[in-house]
């Protein structure tokens, strides 16, 4: 009974291992098992957010970049996109969004609560990129000063508010200048911070004209003092709607130091 038993079990023991061997062969090929991983990135396409955004035959709809990250952890991957519409102008893109897909199938954008403190200067023309990195929404924020990554701000997605919230703040270091930066209040005291020529420049005439302030008579000493607050008078007025101003205020500074050095060849 035991040997007719055996036999019984055996054909069957044998089917059983054989379904599992062709089963670990199918969940172990190539795409198989990241099948839906993959496909997740097709479930937000280009035309989706083409559509979303209000493309019509007379304006074309341009991304710049686009990611893919599942920041709510509902196993679907959101739309990090970065595009161009009729509006952007000479501005660069003016549409910084993560999209998700709603229950309906529309698109919806996510908030991005942007921090308003310590933020530091951007100057002249700004624009921004938006990215995922290491899990997080990224700015990093360009503008004409030259500076590498003046403004970087990292985001995390707070399930709670149904929001991303800030979680790092990297703002450009100012530089030493003649005065306080911490205390800076114009734009154009801000772009002397924040330029590395300018506030070299702006030392530089400080110097000079603190130099001859101590070697001059009283009457000459008070002229120096009226030409120096007209200077930065001037200063603030033609530098402070320019939008180049980092160039506008390099040329001032270079034009007050020939001034200065005029001044003090009158009084030998």
């Amino acid at each position: 009974m035991r040997q007719r038993l055996q036999l019984i079990l055996r054909p069957s023991t044998s089917s059983f291992i054989n379904a599992l061997v062709v089963l670990f062969f199918l969940l172990s090929a190539p795409g198989v098992g990241q099948g839906h991983a993959q496909d997740r990135k097709q479930e937000i396409s280009e035309d989706n957010i083409k559509g979303h955004l209000g493309q019509s035959a007379d304006c074309e709809i341009n991304i710049n970049s686009l990611e893919y990250f599942d920041f709510t952890g509902d196993g679907i991957d959101e739309a990090v996109v970065v595009a161009s519409t009729c509006a952007t102008g000479t501005s660069g893109p003016d549409v910084h969004s993560v999209f998700t897909r709603q229950s309906d199938g529309s698109l919806a954008e996510l908030t991005i609560h942007a921090p308003t403190e310590n933020l530091g200067d951007l100057l002249g023309r700004v624009f921004y990129d938006l990215n995922v990195k290491d899990g997080l929404l990224v700015q990093t924020f360009h503008d004409t000063s030259g500076r590498e990554n003046p403004l970087v701000i990292k985001f995390r997605w707070a399930g709670k508010e149904k929001e991303f919230q800030a979680v790092d703040v990297q703002a450009a270091k100012r530089y030493h200048t003649s005065f306080d930066c911490a205390k800076a209040k114009t734009e154009v005291e801000k772009a002397v911070c924040d330029l590395s020529d300018v506030a070299f420049l702006d030392v530089k005439v400080d110097e000079m004209y603190r130099a001859w302030l101590d070697q001059l008579n009283p009457a000459d000493s008070d002229t120096l003092v009226q030409e120096q607050k007209a200077w930065l008078r001037k200063r603030d007025v033609i530098c402070g709607e320019d939008w180049d101003i980092d160039h506008c205020l390099e040329e001032l500074y270079r034009a007050r130091l020939r001034e200065l050095g005029h001044f003090k060849s009158l009084h030998h």
